[in-house]
Formats: structure tokens, C-alpha cells, sequence
């Protein structure tokens, strides 16, 4: 099993494991882009936050500065 794998199960798993980290960076640059939109720019944020949480309700607004550890 991945170590990807036993962290979305629960199980202990390696934070320093290379896939793990390359999953985190891609997180980042999303919620850096997510950061970065200006206030006009809400469809954008919309589609961000459609990638970075498994669902998101009508309507929903996220106000940035969001900060998360690990997403997607």
C-alpha cells in the first residue's frame, strides 16, 4: 500500500514520502492561485475551490486568505 494510500485509510504513513510531497506542492500552487484572485474574479474562485474540496454548496463563498495542510 501507498503511502498516499494508508493516509487517506488512516493508517501511520510517511509525510517525507516523495509522492506525498509532490501531491502537497500541487495543493499549494492551487491555493496560492486561489489567494492571488482579485475580488472580481469569482468565477475562478469558484472553480478553484471545485478542485480542491470534494464538494462545495451553491452558493458557497470562501473569502482568501484560505490556508489549508493537504487537500485535492
Amino acid at each position: 500500500m501507498s503511502e498516499k494510500n494508508k493516509m487517506h485509510t488512516g493508517d501511520l504513513y510517511d509525510p517525507h514520502d516523495d509522492e506525498i510531497l509532490a501531491w502537497q506542492l500541487g495543493c499549494l500552487d492551487r491555493l496560492y492561485e486561489f489567494n492571488q484572485t482579485r475580488p472580481t474574479e469569482l468565477d475562478k474562485r469558484e472553480a478553484l475551490l471545485k478542485e480542491m474540496f470534494a464538494e462545495i454548496g451553491e452558493g458557497c463563498y470562501i473569502e482568501p486568505e484560505l490556508r489549508q495542510k493537504y487537500g485535492l
